[in-house]
């Protein structure tokens, strides 16, 4: 079976800082990476790394976390072909001032500290515009962390995090505390300033639904919505409890790039389940049993085979990489079930292959174009 069926990283109990840490740090050389490499046609000066829950920069055990790793990341590419110190400027805050004490301290001991061009900003405050305003400079591309519940923001504050092109968002949610509010009028105007218009149809679902499952589905999808509605893709991973069937956490990623979401989802299938055709649940600890006949799951590779042929005048010439970066987002698919479903389509003589020569082909690349017949 392709990828990770149940990632080590997801065999104990992690914290969110853990989980966040180990994504996030990956998707940071991707996204940066990306648009460094883009400068020829857009001339980036500056790229902004915003951390609005830090944490100190190092677990008990004298790892490293989330700040030390991007940090550890910057200086390494330094004098390489994608310099991300030459253009990297991070910005941590944590509302606790012991933590940022802490992280202060972890950061100036740094045996590179001294050589990094852009020293790191670290501002000890709750969320708030100023704080939103001293970390994103005009017109400059940001990719954020933000912990919305755990942090009082509004939907008005995590749509300002993503304003400017280029920028990213990621959000960990602590389900639980989602469960706990809904309900919980002392909390209700936090919600309110989250959710918005939406909350009122949540507050109707959960009125004539009692399922616990349907409900949590229900809440995902529609904070989903309010970025969807407003033109941005979004993708998540579900994590459960290792020791139950119980959901700890939601990360979201948020953007407006469809190649954005192409990389996030390639960087978060290396954690997750996997179904048994190969395709990534984007989850960890689902103990999902594998069914009978695969296209019972919503993804399956018959069923991506009949979307391709279904769009064939759209995709007819295209390559297989081509087609599955065009088709991918909103979906559960990688780039090595589009080498599947291909293969399906040939198998019932729907389609054939043409290589780089132009001439017919029965290897299934990546750069093979596809001919539908």
């Amino acid at each position: 079976m392709p990828g990770i069926s149940l990632s080590d990283f997801f065999k104990e109990k992690r914290s969110a800082s853990e989980i966040k840490s180990e994504i996030l740090n990956e998707y940071f050389k991707a996204w940066a990476a990306i648009l460094l490499k883009g400068q020829s046609y857009k001339q980036i000066k500056k790229i902004l790394y915003v951390d609005l829950f830090s944490g100190p920069g190092l677990y008990e055990n004298g790892s490293p976390s989330t700040p030390i790793k991007i940090l550890n990341s910057i200086y390494s590419s330094k004098g390489t072909f994608i310099d991300y110190d030459d253009h990297v400027q991070t910005f941590f805050n944590d509302k606790d001032s012991k933590v940022i004490n802490q992280l202060k301290e972890n950061i100036s001991n740094l045996d590179f500290y001294e050589k990094l061009k852009y020293k790191p900003i670290i501002l000890n405050d709750s969320a708030n515009f100023e704080m939103l305003r001293k970390a994103f400079q005009e017109n400059t591309p940001a990719l954020t962390f933000i912990d919305p519940l755990g942090y009082g923001f509004t939907q008005k504050m995590l749509m300002f995090a993503i304003k400017n092109w280029g920028s990213d968002l990621f959000m960990l949610f602590n389900f639980n505390r989602i469960r706990a509010a809904v309900k919980n009028s002392k909390v209700e105007q936090n919600m309110i300033e989250i959710f918005g218009d939406y909350l009122p149809k949540i507050h109707e679902y959960y009125d004539k639904e009692s399922s616990p499952q349907k409900r949590e589905l229900f809440i995902i999808e529609t904070f989903q919505s309010i970025f969807e509605d407003k033109g941005f893709l979004t993708l998540k991973f579900k994590v459960n409890f290792p020791d139950r069937d119980q959901t700890s956490h939601y990360l979201f990623f948020i953007s407006k790039v469809k190649l954005a979401i192409t990389r996030a989802k390639e960087i978060m299938s290396k954690y997750s389940e996997y179904q048994e055709d190969g395709i990534p649940h984007f989850g960890a600890n689902l103990n999902t049993l594998p069914v009978l006949n695969p296209d019972f799951n919503i993804y399956s590779i018959n069923k991506l085979a009949n979307s391709i042929l279904q769009n064939k005048q759209e995709y007819e010439g295209n390559t297989i990489e081509d087609i599955y970066l065009a088709h991918n987002h909103k979906t559960n698919y990688i780039k090595p079930n589009y080498k599947d479903a291909i293969k399906k389509l040939m198998a019932d003589n729907l389609v054939l292959l043409i290589d780089k020569m132009g001439k017919e082909t029965n290897r299934i690349t990546y750069t093979a174009k596809v001919k539908f017949k």
